[in-house]
């Protein structure tokens, strides 16, 4: 028995990327190009798959500082590498050099990670203090003065930088050519998060 339903062409139960395949033309504007749609299709279809596994990134206050379409093509350039990462710079208004770190931000830490690379957000000073005395043994100049800066806390001379996100971890930075760059995955222990950014700046040191 059937439903009366004509049956599914050849190959149309591996989903839309067939479909995808099966075009030669491009598509007329103001669509994007076909590799661009090939790579929108296989990025819905991750996420389709996270959805499936679990809450995913869904919104649940730990991503607070990060606009939806933000942090989608931060998503979307972190799955996706480089192929289109100056047209998504040029989507969000930004230098592709910073895209790139949008992404590697996301790569780390998913979206509270893009939050927390955005901008400085209010933090509690107990909690900087902690951490500044959980991580001040770790410190290669101990007597230098370390920086406390909204979620911020900055070894300048060390070159590394923990940022406390709205998911209540430690973020790690690093210090590279005049700019500080995500470093690793965050961590709930500050101590973790600076060995961390530590053993970045010895895997590449880069100035």
């Amino acid at each position: 028995m059937t439903d009366g339903a004509a049956p599914l062409p050849r190959g149309a139960g591996d989903g839309a990327m067939s479909v995808l395949d099966g075009l030669g033309d491009a598509p007329p504007s103001p669509l994007p190009g076909l590799e661009v749609l090939r790579a929108l299709v296989a990025d819905a279809a991750h996420r389709a798959a996270v959805l499936l596994d679990g809450p995913g990134d869904a919104p649940t206050g730990a991503d607070e500082g990060v606009d939806d379409v933000t942090a989608d093509v931060a998503r979307f350039v972190a799955r996706g590498g480089d192929a289109h990462l100056e047209a998504a710079a040029e989507r969000l208004g930004v230098t592709p050099g910073r895209m790139r770190l949008l992404a590697l931000a996301h790569r780390y830490g998913g979206r509270a990670a893009v939050a927390t690379f955005l901008a400085p957000r209010p933090a509690d000073p107990d909690v900087l203090a902690s951490a500044e005395h959980a991580v001040q043994p770790l410190r290669p100049s101990p007597t230098a003065p370390v920086e406390r800066h909204h979620n911020h806390l900055t070894d300048a001379p060390a070159r590394v930088q923990l940022r406390y996100g709205p998911d209540l971890r430690w973020h790690p930075y690093v210090e590279r050519y005049g700019t500080w760059q995500p470093a690793g995955e965050p961590c709930s222990d500050p101590a973790a998060a600076y060995r961390a950014a530590r053993a970045a700046l010895r895997a590449s040191p880069g100035r």
